[in-house]
């Protein structure tokens, strides 16, 4: 399924803005936690909530801690996201930056089950959720950094706070690759 017509460019553009309000760099990381409270957005540790039962905390901190990532609670215009602080921190990261796009993007809250029992899962919203929470957590300019100014990706997942997969995801999608490279012979061609 593809993304509508300059979704990407979008996306690209929340990055940015977002980091000009933080009063970050154009390719710093982007701490999540610190985009939902600028955005007025409580995010909520499933081990720290007061109203989850501890068997539940027991099971997704345990044998289910990955049947459950984030999910946003709406009430009118409220939102609280809620995360399973038990996953790997760059997880947690994704999983928060991707609940705080579905709120960006006007995603229309939904229950998390239908009737039959399966969860309610509409491909679109989530793929644009994706794609808008990776680009906040390693915008282009971000992966083009990495690619000039890391000889380990595995560094540079660490200073952004993502598993090496989103950000070579991130690379791949963005092209920074070639970008650096083709900045690369520019500066050779001038020196």
């Amino acid at each position: 399924m593809a993304l509508r017509r300059g979704f990407r460019k979008e996306a690209e553009n929340y990055a940015q803005e977002f980091r000009e309000e933080l009063g970050l760099e154009a390719h710093s990381p982007l701490d999540p936690r610190g985009l939902a409270d600028h955005l007025a957005v409580p995010v909520i540790g499933l081990s720290e909530h007061a109203d989850i039962p501890e068997k539940v905390k027991l099971h997704f901190g345990g044998p289910g801690n990955s049947d459950f990532s984030a999910t946003t609670l709406a009430d009118g215009t409220y939102r609280e996201i809620i995360h399973n602080d038990f996953q790997h921190p760059n997880r947690q990261n994704s999983n928060i930056t991707h609940e705080l796009a579905h709120i960006l993007l006007g995603h229309p809250p939904k229950p998390p089950m239908i009737d039959d029992g399966c969860r309610n899962f509409d491909p679109t919203m989530e793929k644009e959720a994706n794609e808008l929470g990776f680009s906040l957590l390693v915008p282009k300019v971000a992966a083009l950094f990495a690619v000039e100014n890391f000889s380990d990706l595995k560094l540079a997942s660490q200073q952004y706070g993502v598993s090496q997969s989103l950000l070579l995801y991130r690379i791949r999608i963005t092209d920074a690759k070639n970008w650096a490279n083709n900045r690369a012979k520019k500066q050779c061609s001038r020196a």
